[in-house]
């Protein structure tokens, strides 16, 4: 039987933009905000101006509808690419509000009546699917974090709590731990540890608890951390990890089985310099006296 290995996996390292090519990436984000505003306003001046003005051909609108969706995602991808963390949510809200607004306002201003034609409906597709897309990966990218933990928070408030299984015990989505559900231990991790469990039967349950050490080296954000169970957990375990040391870890779940567990880590920054977070560990497997012998590593 196969083993998990006890040993962290790197995910991606970072790639840092230089000072110069981030300057470029700011100017060509916040100029073609500003020149992309001043388009909006100045297509809503005219058609307000001259309300009987000659319609645009079908074919101008379309195109004027498509670059100006090329644009708003090209103000976004720049913008991105710039690693702006420096900057606080309300340029990034600029960032994301401003294209939005003008790329609407742009698609009304070039539809004209009627509004019958195809055309028009590939107008304001374009720009519908444009914002969609760009927009939401825009969001997710600079505030994915927050917005996982809100929309976590308002599922696990508004849907009922599943039944649990006794076969199958439900796995902890955040891996969330309460410091009353694992016990304070006396003892360390040493310098050289990377894992540090131990094993034991509470009652009708199987507990493996201990601590266990991530590795994130010089610029690196995201690693896997894998636990091995030999010989496997009876049943599909209850998995929790709790941070003890170190820069602040995201944990997201990973792959459970009952012959070992992954977590996938994630630091809210990169460091300059190789970090090595500590966390504490515990897997609940229900057992039962008729379970058959299990197959050792």
């Amino acid at each position: 039987m196969h083993t998990l290995p006890e040993m962290v996996g790197m995910d991606r390292q970072n790639s840092p933009v230089s000072s110069e090519l981030n300057g470029i990436f700011l100017s060509l984000a916040t100029g073609g905000t500003a020149l992309l505003a001043t388009a909006a306003l100045a297509a809503c001046g005219i058609r307000l101006a001259w309300p009987s003005v000659q319609p645009l051909p079908a074919g101008a609108a379309l195109s004027i509808a498509l670059l100006t969706a090329a644009w708003c995602a090209s103000i976004r991808a720049a913008w991105l690419a710039a690693a702006p963390q420096k900057f606080g949510p309300k340029l990034h809200g600029l960032i994301a509000a401003v294209p939005c607004c003008a790329a609407l306002l742009i698609a009304r201003a070039v539809t004209f009546h009627p509004v019958s034609e195809f055309a028009t409906f590939l107008l304001w597709f374009a720009t519908f699917a444009q914002e969609a897309i760009t927009l939401s990966l825009f969001l997710s990218t600079l505030g994915g974090d927050t917005l996982t933990q809100w929309l976590s928070g308002f599922t696990k408030d508004s849907a009922p709590a599943p039944a649990a299984s006794p076969s199958l015990p439900p796995v902890a989505e955040d891996f969330a731990v309460d410091d009353q559900e694992i016990e304070e231990e006396s003892f360390g991790l040493a310098d050289n540890v990377m894992q540090q469990l131990t094993r034991a039967l509470e009652g009708n349950q199987e507990q493996i608890h201990g601590l266990v050490r991530a590795t994130f080296t010089a610029g690196q954000r995201h690693a896997y951390l894998h636990v091995g169970f030999c010989p496997p957990l009876p049943s599909l375990p209850h998995v929790e990890l709790h941070q003890l040391e170190g820069p602040e870890v995201q944990i997201k779940p990973g792959q459970v089985l009952t012959s070992g567990v992954r977590f996938d880590l994630k630091l809210r920054e990169a460091s300059a310099e190789t970090t090595l977070p500590v966390f504490e560990f515990l897997a609940t497997s229900a057992t039962s006296e008729a379970s058959p012998l299990r197959e050792a590593c």
